[in-house]
């Protein structure tokens, strides 16, 4: 059944007040999880600087097996992300946005200042 335009305001005013609220943080975090992993797997995916392929060092041959070697230690995830500090070499743009994203809530986390990012521009 279609939604009347009234109903969809309302939808859209309950979302703006729970991001305002700080309700849907633990949401929109868990998103940006999700975001970072798919980046890290899809630069996975692409071979190494020696033309190796990844899986072949690492083991993982699918997104669940990567996700699985992660979740060991939280302490993995995280690490992974900051591997790609400074200058986010080998991810595009949007891979480097997720992953700096992570960085940025793992700092805030351990309440550790803000870091400056150099982000890679979008082509």
């Amino acid at each position: 059944m279609a939604m009347t335009n009234a109903e969809r305001q309302r939808r859209y005013r309950q979302r703006l007040k729970a991001r305002a609220s700080g309700a849907a943080l633990p949401e929109q975090a868990r998103d940006a999880v999700e975001r970072a992993i798919f980046a890290l797997w899809s630069f996975h995916e692409r071979p190494s600087p020696q033309g190796l392929s990844w899986a072949d060092i690492d083991g993982c041959h699918s997104l669940d097996q990567y996700r699985s070697d992660l979740e060991r230690n939280p302490g993995n995830f995280i690490q992974a992300c900051r591997a790609f500090l400074p200058d986010f070499a080998g991810l595009t743009a949007e891979e480097a946005h997720a992953v700096a994203t992570i960085i940025a809530l793992a700092d805030a986390l351990r309440l550790a200042p803000p870091r400056a990012m150099a982000l890679p521009r979008a082509a």
